[in-house]
């Protein structure tokens, strides 16, 4: 049985206020350093191609987390301006009906002054394999972009991550082929767009549940998408 949100005391806001697109933009850079320091110095035994999704996903964790972070290599991601990048760490959905969610990765924004709920503040990251076997629309949308929508992740913010671990075949037209399609079916998109000069895609999704504690409907969701090049093997 759920149990409701303990909320006496607390001065929060729903939604979250936005994470500034500045902040995305740096946290994507930092996802693609670590990306090239992977390709460029993989771990022994380790190689991407073969490599599936989970441990991927744990070795970028550590790169950022125990390079990136703690060195402050990227300029404005640093320990003081951020607090620890963790993997599939335990979260509640937005009815608390199911308390195990796990994100792939979470940014904490140290924003603690704001009026939020500092348990589920962050920049939220779902990532998935985009090939032949794991298509865009079963993998990529249903398991992983409706997550964002159905509010299992960062039902009290305004704004997410998708990171696609993209074989070179494919590209973000097939992207907008199927948010087209599929605009007024679950994703419930509103609107998608290609930020070329950032390499990054984004799209706009309304979301039907209620938030907690009478706060009213949810509202739209901003999700950004990075996807990350793995070149497939000769």
């Amino acid at each position: 049985m759920s149990v409701g949100f303990f909320t006496h005391g607390i001065e929060y806001t729903l939604p979250h206020p936005k994470i500034p697109k500045r902040t995305i933009l740096l946290l994507c850079t930092v996802i693609k350093r670590a990306w090239q320091l992977l390709e460029e110095k993989p771990p022994s035994d380790f190689k991407i191609q073969c490599a599936n999704e989970d441990t991927i996903t744990q070795v970028l964790v550590e790169i950022i987390e125990n390079r990136l972070r703690k060195h402050g290599e990227i300029d404005g991601f640093n320990s003081v301006l951020f607090g620890k990048v963790t993997r599939e760490p335990k979260i509640t959905n937005f009815d608390k009906k199911h308390p195990d969610k796990m994100p792939d990765i979470f940014f904490d924004l140290k924003r603690d002054k704001m009026p939020i709920l500092s348990d589920q503040d962050g920049l939220f990251v779902e990532c998935k394999p985009v090939a032949p076997k794991h298509t865009l629309l079963s993998c990529y949308c249903k398991k992983g972009l409706i997550r964002f929508v159905n509010g299992d992740y960062a039902w009290a913010m305004q704004d997410a991550l998708m990171v696609g671990y993209v074989t070179n075949t494919y590209s973000f037209k097939m992207l907008t082929s199927v948010l087209d399609k599929n605009k007024s079916a679950e994703f419930k998109t509103s609107d998608h767009f290609e930020m070329v000069d950032f390499g990054i895609y984004c799209s706009n999704h309304d979301r039907d549940f209620d938030w907690p504690e009478h706060w009213g409907k949810a509202c739209k969701i901003a999700i950004s998408h990075l996807w990350l090049p793995v070149s497939l093997q000769a």
